[in-house]
């Protein structure tokens, strides 16, 4: 897994790719914790490049939400990939969180090709 943290005016933006499951899942949710200190309006999590979700990456996003909640913080799930959408809806954890999609479309010649 790579997160990458970026700020859009006064928003966080935690950019997620590759695997999140049990061997990683908890450093998506600590850095969750530390970008709501100081407190933010928002925090964004963009999984579009997440290539495998597990059951500990649902339990990840929902601890993150927690810490953003509690925070103040409004709580959004930017882009998810599929795997991420199948295990949250079966989960029943979907409606959990609301959604947005990127303000920008990359054009292809602005896409990286994806390496092994």
């Amino acid at each position: 897994m790579s997160l990458a943290l970026t700020s859009d005016g006064s928003a966080k933006l935690v950019t997620v790719s590759g695997e999140i499951d049990m061997s990683n899942a908890h450093l998506l949710t600590e850095l969750v914790e530390c970008v709501c200190h100081p407190p933010v309006p928002v925090v964004a999590v963009d999984l579009s490049a997440v290539r495998i979700f597990s059951a500990h990456g649902v339990s990840a996003l929902l601890q993150a939400q927690h810490f953003a909640a509690r925070a103040g913080a409004t709580f959004l799930l930017r882009d998810p990939a599929p795997c991420v959408t199948y295990l949250l809806a079966t989960a029943g954890a979907l409606t959990n969180f609301p959604l947005s999609r990127a303000q920008a479309v990359r054009s292809a010649r602005d896409r990286r090709p994806l390496t092994w």
